[in-house]
């Protein structure tokens, strides 16, 4: 007898329809966005103890901390994308040879909308004209871009919004942090900087005139010592409304890369793509002064078109130039942000070259002045790392991932590599005698079945520059699998020292840290002690009290938290 279940009509549950969710279960877009080892995690939990093959260095003391966009629930539309999802936070914990693992999201504001409502309510990325109209005024951040170590808290950013602050032993959410009310404009960088020498912060904003999607040319930047004071604010205009996404910290001077990727709010409010790539515009450096500056001392440098990645150093010489070392890619890397009128070209993406670039700018020349890269490194990678005991230093030792087509990749076992072809591990070293001149380059391969994410340099107490150890996540593309993987910083060829076996799939992440445990436990310390617990904004942004005085609200504000991950309202 025929099973009762084939008489009955084939009933589709996939609940989307015309791109858009039409359904109400929990059933994530059949699309590369969500598939292989990006296909949701959504995982909270903690292990002890992890699998180890090989022996963790015992002089390793430590959490490495780094943070995935990982959606919590469906999305509204069927295209979205990576970057949208919500900040899942990861804490593997070493001491004495052992590993533990802790995986937390971060209790935005938006997430705690949507637990309340078990589904999506926001739309696009970064645009909140395709939101539910119940969240109007809420931050809708997603904090997953970047996890930084700041006066005994964790903060979890997001270029698009204000950080969160986070227990880096818990990982519980602490609230939006404001710097106990010192910045209050609605976004926030997810690369800040900080100076080894003063202790101070270095950090900026754009988009950041009035509630963080007018598409404006308004950028911050600002100054907060190691007591976490704000000593410097400086508000300035970029050439167009494009994107800035990491930085870079010499002596005396921020440098912000303007990407070509343009922001357009008639397009935004049309429901498209917050950017879109523009291959006949330049890309451009912007030379901040770290003291005293004004808005006519911000110097912008002019180079031909190109696709910024993320920063390796950036020093001063003894001619007083800036050195200003990162990837550029020769178009556009974010294809899914395709120029207006176009479609993504995911083929075209797949040939771009990405060498590291060494420029240096003049701070003397004009504005506007144009420039070439001094150097070109065909290094042909991305999320460049130095040991950050360097920073604002001549440097000499660079690690990244590489993207090494000649090597063996099993196709018929892993399907397209998520998130890039990065099959190696790459160390790199400048000349130390000469500025104009590349080193040596030292590199382990993954294997034909995996890939590597963002690299974290771990100093060895008391080395020299470059002593200690590498770090990064693999993904096991075979099995679906990650493991996080130590070397010898200055000895990649020679293999890991040690090998985490995780067991389970996270998500592709984006950046990461090590935290020593000493700088831990003496916040905590400090904490418990003179300065009190860690306090979460009081107040609501600027822009979200306008927002609620013209509805009508009384400033009561919808979507603000209460400091503990709780909303106060709904």
């Amino acid at each position: 007898m025929a099973h009762l279940e084939a008489l009955v009509p084939e009933v589709t549950t996939y609940p989307y329809s015309n791109g858009k969710r039409t359904g109400s279960g929990v059933k994530f877009p059949d699309t590369a966005a969500f598939s292989s080892m990006n296909k949701p995690s959504r995982f909270e939990g903690d292990i002890f103890d992890l699998e180890i093959t090989g022996e963790i260095p015992k002089d390793i003391n430590g959490t490495f901390y780094r943070v995935q966009p990982d959606h919590r629930f469906p999305p509204m539309f069927e295209d979205d994308i990576h970057f949208n999802g919500d900040g899942s936070v990861t804490a593997i914990r070493i001491k004495d040879g052992h590993a533990d693992f802790k995986q937390r999201f971060v209790r935005t504001d938006k997430f705690l909308k949507e637990e309340e409502a078990r589904q999506s309510l926001f739309g696009r990325y970064r645009n909140p004209y395709t939101d539910n109209e119940s969240v109007r005024g809420v931050i809708r951040t997603v904090s997953n871009t970047n996890v930084t170590f700041w006066r005994g808290m964790l903060l979890a950013s997001k270029e698009d919004g204000p950080p969160f602050a986070m227990d880096p032993v818990t990982l519980e959410t602490i609230g939006r942090y404001d710097f106990e009310g010192q910045i209050k404009a609605p976004t926030f960088t997810a690369h800040p900087k900080f100076d080894p020498d003063t202790g101070e912060m270095l950090c900026f904003a754009y988009e950041a005139g009035t509630d963080g999607s007018d598409c404006g040319v308004d950028v911050v930047s600002w100054t907060i010592n190691a007591d976490g004071v704000k000593t410097e604010e400086l508000w300035f205009k970029a050439p167009f409304a494009g994107m800035i996404h990491d930085c870079g910290i010499s002596k005396n001077w921020l440098v912000l890369p303007l990407t070509p990727l343009k922001m357009n709010l008639d397009r935004l409010k049309a429901g498209g793509n917050k950017f879109a790539w523009d291959p006949d515009e330049d890309q451009v450096y912007g030379l901040v002064p770290r003291r005293g500056g004004k808005p006519e001392d911000v110097k912008w440098f002019r180079a031909d078109n190109g696709f910024h990645g993320h920063v390796a150093g950036c020093y001063e010489n003894d001619a007083g130039h800036v050195i200003f070392d990162l990837t550029v890619a020769d178009g556009n890397v974010f294809f899914w942000f395709p120029p207006d009128g176009e479609q993504p070209d995911l083929a075209k993406r797949s040939r771009l070259s990405s060498p590291t670039c060494r420029w240096v700018l003049d701070p003397t020349a004009e504005t506007s002045s144009r420039v070439k890269a001094a150097l070109e490194w065909t290094t042909n990678g991305e999320f460049s790392r130095i040991d950050d005991r360097y920073v604002t230093k001549k440097y000499e030792h660079f690690w990244q991932l590489k993207v090494d087509p000649t090597k063996p990749y099993d196709f018929a076992r892993c399907g397209p590599p998520a998130g890039g072809l990065f099959n190696s591990m790459a160390h790199y070293t400048w000349d130390p005698d000469d500025e104009a001149r590349t080193g040596a380059e030292d590199v382990w391969f993954a294997g034909p079945t995996a890939t590597y994410q963002e690299p974290v340099f771990i100093p060895r107490d008391g080395g020299k520059e470059g002593e200690g150890y590498l770090t990064a996540l693999r993904n096991n593309l075979d099995e679906l699998r990650n493991d996080m993987v130590i070397w010898d910083a200055l000895n990649l060829a020679k293999g890991p020292l040690a090998t985490l076996h995780l067991p389970l799939r996270l998500r592709l992440g984006l950046h990461g840290n090590f935290v020593d445990n000493r700088d831990i436990v003496a916040w905590q310390e400090r904490r418990a002690a003179e300065l009190g617990p860690v306090q979460p904004a009081k107040e609501p942004l600027p822009w979200q009290k306008e927002f609620a005085a013209a509805r009508g609200q009384n400033g009561h504000t919808n979507g603000t938290t209460n400091g503990n991950g709780v909303n106060e309202s709904s």
